[in-house]
Order: C-alpha cells, then sequence, then structure tokens
C-alpha cells in the first residue's frame, strides 16, 4: 500500500491489484453532519447531491454520460464524519483519467446552477420523506437521539424538511469551498491503477487543508454523552424495533477491533451466530435479527437489533436480554471463536478480489489511525484473536449501567410497556 502526501495537501492512499479488471477511486472530504450547526443542519447531504449537477464546463447530462459510456458505476454517499465521491470503473488508463477528471471537477468547480438547486431539493425532501415511512431507517434515527440526545452524533444526516427548505443556494457555495474545494481530503484507490496518473490528475486540484494525524490530533468537537436507559417510542408503523446498545471504550487500536469483529461475528452477524439461531432458528419471532457495532472518531458501540411483529415484542426483548447476559456469564467456547475467525477470514478472502471493498477498507482503517495491511496479513491478524480477548472484551463490553434499549415503532399496550420496563430493570440491577 502506498500513502502520499501531495503537493496540494491532498492524502492519496494507493493499493495495486494487477491482476484486477476494475479501478475503485473514493474521494473523501471531511465533513459531514457532526460538523453543521444550527441554519446548516442537513447540508452536507443536500451538497453531495449537488455535485452531480453540473460545473464551470460540464452539464449533470455530460457527467451521467461520461460515466455511463466507460461502463462505471459512480455514486456519493454523506455520513456523519464524511462525505465520499466514488467510482469503480473498467481499468485502463484512458477510463482512470477519464474518471479522475470528471471526479476532480466535480470536487472543485461545481456551480450549483438555481434550476438545478430547486429540482435537487425536491429530491432531497423525498428522500427524507422516504427514510420516515421506512420503519428500520427512522428507526436507526431515533436510536441516535436516543443514545446521545443533543449531541452532534444524535442529529439526522439528511437534516429535517424544514431544515432543507431554509439552506440558500449561496449558503451551500461557501459551504462547498470551505470543505469540498478547500477541507481535507483523502483519496483511496485500489485495481488494476496506475499511480502515475493519479498524483498527476489529483495535483491540479486546489490547495485543500493540511490533514490532521488521527488520534492525536482530532476533527470533530467532543460534545457527545451516552446516555443510558430504556426508551419506549411509538411511531406509526406496524412492526417493533428492538436495539439493545453498549458503548465501547476509545481509541480503538487494531487489536480490539479485530478481537470486536471475532466477538461480533459469533454474537449476531451470521446465520449461525447465537441471536440468529435464538430468535429467528430456534424461536421464529423474527424475520430480521443481528448485531452490529459502529465506530466515529470519538465514540463506538455495539448493539444488537431485532425486528419483529407488535404481539411478539416482550418476548423478543426478553430474548435478546437472555442471549447478552449468556455471552456476558457463560464462558463463549473455542469451537464458536474459531468458526468466527475462519468465517471472517473466508470473507476477507473473498473481498480481496473487490477493489472497490478495498478502496473503502483503505480510507477506514487510514481514519482510524490503522496501519493498511494487505488482506494476507490481516488474515493473520483476525486469525489471532485469543480466547482470552474476547472474553476481556466482553468483560468490557457489557456494563449493564451503560446500557441503552430502545423499543420503536406500534403502539403497545400498558401490559406489554409494564413487563418490559420490569425485563430491563431486572437485568439492570444485575
Amino acid at each position: 500500500m502506498v500513502k502520499k502526501l501531495l503537493k496540494n495537501n491532498v492524502t492519496l492512499l494507493v493499493q495495486q491489484m494487477k491482476a484486477c479488471k476494475s479501478a475503485s477511486i473514493g474521494f473523501y472530504f471531511t465533513v459531514g453532519s457532526r460538523l453543521e450547526k444550527e441554519g446548516e443542519y442537513g447540508i452536507s447531504h443536500f451538497t453531495e447531491h449537488m455535485l452531480f449537477k453540473g460545473t464551470s464546463t460540464l452539464s449533470t447530462h455530460q457527467i451521467a454520460c461520461t460515466f455511463d459510456r466507460m461502463g462505471a458505476y459512480v455514486n456519493a454517499f454523506t455520513e456523519r464524519e464524511d462525505v465520499c465521491l466514488y467510482s469503480t470503473l473498467p481499468a485502463s488508463n484512458k477510463n482512470l483519467k477519464t474518471a479522475l477528471g470528471m471526479m476532480c471537477a466535480m470536487a472543485s468547480d461545481c456551480t450549483f446552477p438555481q434550476n438545478e438547486f430547486e429540482m435537487e431539493r425536491n429530491v432531497v425532501l423525498s428522500e427524507i420523506s422516504a427514510v420516515l415511512d421506512d420503519d428500520e431507517e427512522s428507526a436507526i434515527d431515533c436510536l441516535a437521539a436516543s443514545l446521545w440526545h443533543d449531541g452532534d452524533l444524535g442529529r439526522t444526516i439528511t437534516g429535517t424538511a424544514e431544515d432543507v427548505l431554509a439552506i440558500t443556494r449561496e449558503q451551500m457555495a461557501v459551504w462547498y469551498a470551505k470543505y469540498f474545494v478547500h477541507g481535507e481530503l483523502t483519496v483511496a484507490a485500489a485495481g488494476n491503477i496506475d499511480e502515475d496518473i493519479l498524483v498527476s490528475e489529483l495535483e491540479k486540484l486546489p490547495m485543500h487543508q493540511k490533514p490532521l494525524n488521527y488520534p492525536y490530533e482530532c476533527r470533530f468537537e467532543k460534545n457527545n454523552v451516552w446516555h443510558p436507559g430504556v426508551n419506549l417510542v411509538k411511531a406509526d408503523f406496524n412492526r417493533v424495533q428492538v436495539f439493545m446498545m453498549f458503548p465501547y471504550k476509545m481509541p480503538l487500536d487494531e487489536k480490539k477491533y479485530y478481537t470486536l469483529s471475532v466477538f461480533n461475528s459469533l454474537a449476531g452477524d451470521t446465520m449461525s451466530s447465537r441471536l440468529f439461531e435464538s430468535l429467528r432458528e430456534q424461536s421464529g419471532l423474527c424475520y430480521t435479527v443481528y448485531s452490529f457495532f459502529t465506530i466515529y472518531e470519538d465514540e463506538a458501540f455495539w448493539g444488537a437489533y431485532a425486528s419483529c411483529e407488535k404481539d411478539k415484542a416482550v418476548q423478543v426483548v426478553q430474548k435478546l436480554l437472555d442471549e447478552i447476559e449468556k455471552l456476558k456469564s457463560s464462558p463463549i467456547q473455542l469451537q464458536e471463536i474459531n468458526d468466527s475467525i475462519e468465517h471472517l477470514c473466508g470473507e476477507e478472502t473473498l473481498a480481496s478480489q473487490d477493489s472497490e471493498y478495498i478502496m473503502k477498507r483503505l480510507e477506514r482503517n487510514h481514519l482510524m489511525g490503522f496501519t493498511n495491511w494487505k488482506s494476507d496479513a490481516i488474515i493473520k491478524k483476525v486469525a489471532s484473536v485469543t480466547h482470552e480477548e474476547i472474553h476481556s472484551l466482553v468483560d468490557e463490553l457489557f456494563d449493564y449501567s451503560k446500557r441503552n434499549v430502545l423499543v420503536y415503532g406500534a403502539s403497545l399496550n400498558s401490559r406489554q410497556k409494564k413487563e418490559i420496563l420490569c425485563l430491563t430493570k431486572e437485568t439492570q440491577s444485575k
């Protein structure tokens, strides 16, 4: 893996995959909903949409046609801590130069035509409405607010409809210039790719902000306070979403990251995991159940999730509590750990040929301050996770006094609410 700081302060990460027939490029701008203040909510996401809406020399149609002709895939997304513009294309020097030229123009020369601005505002409003109509997406937004309340991680990424309606074209132009044209930028690239072309094209970009050195330097305010407790939130859906969340101490080093990955796999991330076997295969209580973990610059958490019919809500809460208690109080068997390690190593082997996956991994590891190992080294690191490290992680993670439980969705009757509160109170006292 090659890491370079270019003369315009753009950080370039490259992993060559000579046998690969594709190339993937990601422009990662250090801006997201965490940076937004009142009057700006939703502007990073709205700006991401406008990256595709024309430059001083390219129309929206020309941008789309250029990528389509190559058979390339181009997209973007906004998170709480970054915005990413990325493309995967058939590997050739011609395609690489063409795609980079387009992406550099989108990253530095957007003009925000008024008619395109207003049309895309309607698209963003439609997206917000779609999230509100999606029970799982709405529940995740409610979860963030439940965990961090008024902290910058507790807000929605898109902002509300009212927020988006208030954003002006002039306001966006200032935001774009500060955080996209001249802000901190990392470009990650993987596949059969010419590094010289990358450097040549990227150094045509304007001067950017000098990158910070995480974890010694931080990009965001540390204003998030974890809120434990039990929240029963009614929403206009037929189903119930149940979350059980536990904070994890930051900063997270590489060893703990791979240990957490192995633990998450055996807990709820596979079809043979404990949560899937217990709640779906053995009990038939729900269709969707899994565990996951999320890492931000200064916050991390692990959680269990299940979606069920409202008449099963109490049983699902009970089962999740039972399975988490078993993870906490009963030794996890060595065979489970070995199976989880083998599963993750197999996943990594398959993904090692996927240029988009490698590109995104380059950026993730870079942002977390990790070494960007190749797949063979990562497999060895996963395989080195020990039984003792898993148990140490469990002891550290499952502090019931810090647990946050969210039951979101269809209206529960008074008996169900009382039973859920009693169940969670009992485990809180253990």
